[in-house]
């Protein structure tokens, strides 16, 4: 006889918080309806709106679309004349996004129809549940910021014990030539 392990779909917070993102998306493609942008591109368009001139890295943190996504749904949305990426200052390598008059418009027409899906969200919630579910979708956000900052942090010490070690090789070399030309 074998102890079958069982598990409950219905009760599962990870299950049921993809299907709470999928009525999410569902709320927004009505509520937009006609507009053609998708959820993660209004959170670009709001982070950008928020703050033009952010560079891809820092829309990656506001947003919390993955990098290689983000750099996709940018260059989708340049492609489209809603957004501009130039070289930000100060650093070449890093590219500054900004709206073209398009893209501002965009978000300004899609503004109204986000409202209203955050509202079908919420009123699928008694009223004395809306601020509480809220907050906790907030804390759980949050998880995911401090867990960047720890692997932020670990990769900054990584590379720095690396640079220790090479330098200490480096010195080591130098030892050892040094004492050769002895």
């Amino acid at each position: 006889m074998t102890d079958e392990i069982s598990f409950d779909l219905s009760a599962s917070p990870g299950h049921l918080l993809h299907r709470a993102t999928q009525f999410a998306a569902e709320r927004f493609a009505q509520a937009t309806g006609g507009i053609e942008v998708t959820p993660r591109q209004f959170a670009v368009l709001s982070a950008v709106a928020e703050n033009e001139g952010l560079t891809q890295t820092q829309l990656v943190k506001a947003t919390g679309v993955d990098r290689s996504t983000l750099a996709e749904l940018v260059a989708r949305m340049a492609a489209k004349g809603l957004l501009i990426r130039e070289k930000a200052a100060g650093d070449a390598r890093a590219n500054a996004i900004r709206f073209t008059d398009a893209g501002r418009e965009l978000y300004q027409t899609a503004i109204a129809g986000a409202a209203a899906a955050d509202e079908a969200i919420v009123d699928a919630l008694a009223k004395n549940k809306r601020a509480n579910f809220v907050s906790a979708l907030m804390r759980i956000a949050a998880q995911l910021d401090k867990a960047d900052e720890r692997e932020a942090k670990e990769a900054a010490k990584a590379a720095e014990k690396a640079s220790a070690a090479k330098a200490k090789k480096k010195k080591q070399k130098k030892k050892k030539k040094a004492r050769a030309k002895k």
